[in-house]
């Protein structure tokens, strides 16, 4: 037993006083005159033992009222164990989105918030107190007295920037303090608390867990969004897909999804989810005449509302630009088809001795066409031009002779090499309708056409991973897709002219061709994730007299421009904290938006028990990590508790009232 004014025992000398008192009064004679003492001495017999046991206990009761007096003034308590005792003690207040929702109790950021006031409270004015949040403000590095840190804690609001445990940690070690008291104030969500970070961790400073309980109402979580192709410059319908999921263990009937482009709203469906199921919804709306589409999927799911809303931009594609290498003439076929429609396209065409290298990473396309051979600056250009998002097309030689060194350049390319020529009829009928190429191009069935034919050919080797587009009628390869890099190499197995086959006179010719095209664009991202993704991409060009801002509600930010691998990024330095759509512009005129959404990490808000994270503490050793129980009239208890360890003051002074009553008891009412 430890006392907190250990120098008040000496006042245990007191009890010497009722010992005197006692021992006077027993000294004490009183002469009282009778006429006749034969009754008196019957009576003093009997309660002369009376007597003597009255006073003996109003003796007791007087030394121990007084002991229990001066130990409850001397504060006895019982150390905590493993608990060190800091002058800095660090608040971390979860501000995340989880956070900001209110589930009938009142909204758990305020709820934690109050409680953190309270532990401030309950510590003496001359604490160092430190505040953590998820934004990691800079200002929150400082300490604060017992009466600043409560107004620091007011101002604290909610923000899209998701912590773990061991984040918080890290940013409280970097305060640099050499002994601190962290209390951590959470609903303790699955997704972001990441407590499996916490194994092997070890620490003398102490962490006080206050879970924040939250409920398990239905959540309806809208995901994703995605697309398929561009939109081109035309008035054809288009399609979005999105990815919705019921994140709770509820059934959802009959939620209501809604789409709205620019503002207004265009079309709704309804969808039922079971328990975790996730379904994959499509909405198709015309393409207008504006060069931005600026969009928002939208629901009104309770209480959790932070992922209702999913914001989108979609702009239509500029000119593709594609450019052919021959090796002695020109592709008439390629010309005919991309040269004429300057709408779409950007076309241009050179023999292979005059390149014009520095044009080459600004193309979408780049078609190979009968080139033999390359020369390593040429293909190591090539290699970079996929490996960042091109798209090339390889198109064999007529009467190719050397064919080990062609070979060597598919090889480097990562295309399958040329094994064998054959010269028979086969018809060209292997056609993978299911690749996205093909899309809305056939209406009957496959049978009902009349297929080209193939004279000459070179066969491949499968010795590379490679889609079949296109087939032989002995399932042998026509045409095919590689994936490389963020880019895609397409390859024909043989020449397209009317020695070797009609392909380029059948019907099947335009659609591939364009298709082939037109899947070069890079589709733009729909939208960015805060707290994710930090460089914004862009086609526009920025001259060097130009301001780039980008604009929103209430928000205005000049980026940095970087460029990397011939692309023009914009860092916007983690200032974007809101959904919503954002504007780009240049001098004020706006060349670009964005739409920037929450990261739906939250969305499941699954949380831990206060018994499993005990189990894991437990089975990790982690004896320094502590939960709290979170009712506000034990909450400064507790906390003494664990600061001081249990104390006994109030028990000793109710002992010590207890027997001031009994003395008194012993003196008035009982008469002997």
């Amino acid at each position: 037993m430890n006392y907190q004014n250990p120098n008040l025992l000496y006042a245990l000398i007191a009890i010497a006083i009722p010992i005197i008192i006692h021992l006077f009064n027993l000294r004490r004679h009183k002469k009282v005159y009778f006429s006749s003492i034969r009754f008196l001495k019957n009576i003093k017999e009997k309660n002369r033992k009376k007597s003597e046991i009255k006073n003996i206990l109003i003796l007791f009761s007087r030394i121990l009222a007084i002991s229990f007096l001066v130990l409850a003034f001397a504060k006895p308590y019982k150390p905590a164990k493993n608990i060190k005792y800091s002058n800095n003690i660090l608040l971390y207040v979860d501000n995340s989105k989880s956070m900001d929702i209110d589930f009938g109790d009142g909204n758990l950021l305020n709820r934690a918030k109050n409680k953190a006031v309270k532990i401030s409270e309950s510590f003496p004015s001359n604490n160092n107190f430190y505040l953590i949040t998820n934004d990691f403000d800079s200002k929150h590095t400082l300490s604060y007295s017992s009466n600043m840190i409560s107004n620091q804690i007011e101002q604290i609001r909610s923000t899209s920037q998701q912590r773990s445990i061991k984040d918080i940690i890290s940013r409280a070690n970097s305060l640099k303090i050499d002994n601190y008291h962290l209390y951590f104030f959470s609903d303790f969500q699955k997704n972001t608390l990441k407590i499996n970070n916490l194994i092997g961790y070890k620490t003398h400073n102490v962490i006080s867990l206050i879970q924040i309980q939250n409920s398990n109402p239905s959540n309806i979580s809208i995901d994703s969004l995605y697309t398929k192709s561009p939109i081109l410059n035309s008035d054809n319908e288009f399609e979005i897909n999105v990815i919705i999921s019921n994140k709770s263990n509820k059934n959802i009937e009959d939620e209501v999804i809604f789409l709205y482009l620019d503002e207004k709203q265009k079309s709704q469906q309804y969808i039922s989810l079971l328990a975790k199921e996730k379904k994959e919804i499509k909405f198709k709306f015309l393409s207008n005449n504006k060069k931005f589409i600026t969009g928002e999927i939208r629901t009104y799911d309770s209480p959790i509302n932070f992922d209702n809303n999913l914001f989108f931009t979609l702009a239509k594609a500029k000119k593709i630009n594609i450019t052919a290498i021959n090796e002695v003439k020109e592709n008439k076929s390629f010309n005919a088809l991309f040269a004429k429609d300057t709408a779409m396209f950007n076309y241009t065409s050179s023999n292979i001795e005059n390149i014009n290298y520095n044009n080459l990473s600004r193309q979408n396309l780049i078609i190979l066409n009968e080139v033999d051979e390359l020369t390593s600056g040429l293909l190591n250009i090539l290699q970079s031009f996929t490996k960042n998002g091109g798209t090339l097309l390889v198109v064999p030689p007529t009467d190719l002779q050397n064919t080990d060194s062609y070979n060597k350049f598919l090889n480097t390319l990562g295309l399958n090499i040329i094994i064998k020529t054959k010269e028979n009829t086969l018809k060209i009928n292997q056609i993978n309708t299911k690749n996205t190429f093909y899309k809305n191009v056939f209406i009957e069935d496959l049978d009902k056409i009349n297929y080209p034919i193939s004279n000459h050919a070179y066969y491949t080797s499968k010795q590379k991973e490679s889609n079949q587009i296109i087939g032989f009628a002995n399932k042998k390869d026509f045409l095919s897709s590689y994936n490389s890099g963020k880019g895609c190499i397409y390859q024909f197995s043989s020449p397209l002219n009317k020695k070797y086959n009609n392909f380029l006179n059948h019907a099947l010719f335009v659609p591939t061709l364009i298709n082939i095209a037109t899947s070069s664009i890079l589709i733009k991202t729909p939208y960015y994730v805060i707290g994710s993704d930090k460089n914004i991409s862009t086609e526009h060009i920025k001259k060097t007299n130009e301001i780039t801002h980008i604009k929103g509600e209430n928000i205005d930010i000049i980026p940095t421009l970087i460029n990397k691998n011939g692309k023009q990024l914009l860092y916007h330095h983690n200032q974007i904290n809101k959904n919503g759509i954002y504007t780009i512009t240049n001098n004020n005129i706006t060349v670009d938006k964005i739409a920037f959404n929450y990261n739906n990490l939250e969305s499941n808000i699954s949380s831990f028990t206060k018994k499993e994270l005990e189990d894991f503490f437990a089975k990790n050793n982690l004896q320094n990590i502590k939960i709290l129980k979170t009712k506000n009239h034990e909450l400064k208890k507790n906390i003494k508790e664990q600061r001081m360890g249990k104390e006994y003051w109030k028990i000793a002074l109710f002992i010590s009232l207890l027997f001031f009553a009994i003395e008194i008891f012993l003196i008035k009412l009982i008469k002997l």
